[in-house]
Parts: structure tokens; C-alpha cells; sequence
């Protein structure tokens, strides 16, 4: 049987984490209409996702996300990480 890939990453959360909690999640992606579109996509699946901030790099070419995510359980946090890497544009998770 194939060994679960967010295995570490719950436990860092359980360690870390006392859920229900407020999560902060933070991503960049290209600044582009396709990032935009699939960010707008993504927020739309999470109820309890709040952007408190968004920011433009220096050169324009880059753009970052930031969330609070209201996390019930661990595996909430687990989804909003799936769903993230499914961003178009996404050019890394924070």
C-alpha cells in the first residue's frame, strides 16, 4: 500500500495546530488572467476563506495571496493544499 504523502504534514499540523483554528495560507502565482481566474475558482470552494491581503512583486510579473482559512479538522487544511496546487499559474505555496 502506498504511504499517505501528507502524512508529515499532518502531523506537523496536529503538533502545531489546536483545530478548530484560524489558518493562514499564503501563495504566488504568475500576475496573469489565468492565475486570476483559477484563484477566483479556488475561493469559491472554501466557505471560511478570507483574503486579508494580496500584494504585487516589484517587477508586476508576480502576484501573492494571503488567507485566513477557518480549519474545523486537520484534513481542512490538508484539502486547502490540494486545491491550491491546482491553481493555474501557481508558482509556489508558502
Amino acid at each position: 500500500m502506498a504511504q499517505d504523502p501528507f502524512e508529515k504534514f499532518r502531523i506537523l499540523l496536529e503538533n502545531n495546530f489546536q483545530f478548530p483554528c484560524v489558518y493562514l495560507h499564503k501563495f504566488i502565482g504568475s500576475n496573469s488572467p489565468i492565475f486570476k481566474s483559477s484563484v477566483a475558482e479556488f475561493e469559491k470552494k472554501f466557505i471560511g476563506l478570507n483574503r486579508v491581503s494580496e500584494r504585487l512583486s516589484t517587477s508586476g510579473k508576480h502576484l501573492s495571496l494571503t488567507y485566513e482559512y477557518q480549519a474545523a479538522h486537520v484534513e481542512d487544511v490538508v484539502q486547502l493544499l490540494l486545491a491550491t496546487h491546482q491553481v493555474n499559474d501557481l508558482i509556489y505555496v508558502i
